[in-house]
């Protein structure tokens, strides 16, 4: 299956915590793309492993309060479409989340998202604490998440702040409400040799 890396004018990017220009978008260009809920609130916990070895490789946090995000903390992800303010993507409609797990799926790493219901105010809780975290330092993506997760109220799974992608997964493995996927394509790992110019 063709790999799209979504991305417009830059170099593609490894899937994993990377370094990458910090942004702040205005409130204008937030307001403007906002994918507001109306459905049920709650998370989802997004994990990309290396192929061969399954070490754990970056994690992101799917954030379903009232509007869809994304918590990319210390990713790559980036679309000039989407306004970004310190790792909190926002407008992260379906097309958008779908667009997330295919760009860090590939022939060398297989993805994961782990999702479950929490309150609307465990939801905004969390979303404010996204968005005091950022930007989050290189290799502390699963660091930050984990904590704010810890922290979190009301929390329908008890979560233990850990360094490693690995670690948070497991903690969810067979947790009651949790639901999990897995995602797996033979994409070229090169991202450079696939690009889509089509807006999100």
């Amino acid at each position: 299956m063709r790999r799209r890396a979504f991305l417009i004018g830059a170099p593609a990017l490894l899937a994993a915590c990377s370094t990458k220009p910090r942004v702040f978008a205005s409130a204008e260009r937030v307001l403007a793309v906002r994918a507001p809920n109306t459905g049920q609130t709650g998370l989802a916990v997004f994990t990309s492993f290396n192929v061969g070895s399954n070490n754990g490789a970056h994690t992101a946090l799917f954030i379903h309060a009232d509007e869809h995000v994304i918590f990319d903390a210390a990713g790559s992800f980036a679309h000039p479409s989407l306004p970004e303010q310190h790792d909190v993507i926002f407008g992260a409609n379906d097309r958008v989340r779908t667009t997330f797990v295919r760009y860090h799926t590939r022939s060398t790493y297989w993805t994961t998202l782990q999702s479950f219901d929490v309150s609307p105010e465990t939801a905004r809780w969390v979303f404010d604490a996204a968005r005091q975290a950022g930007p989050v330092p290189d290799a502390f993506c699963t660091r930050s998440i984990s904590t704010i997760l810890h922290e979190a109220p009301d929390m329908p799974v008890q979560i233990r702040p850990s360094w490693f992608p690995n670690a948070l997964h497991d903690q969810l493995l067979d947790a009651p409400g949790v639901t999990r996927e897995e995602f797996r394509e033979d994409d070229d790992a090169d991202k450079e040799r696939h690009w889509d110019t089509n807006p999100l």
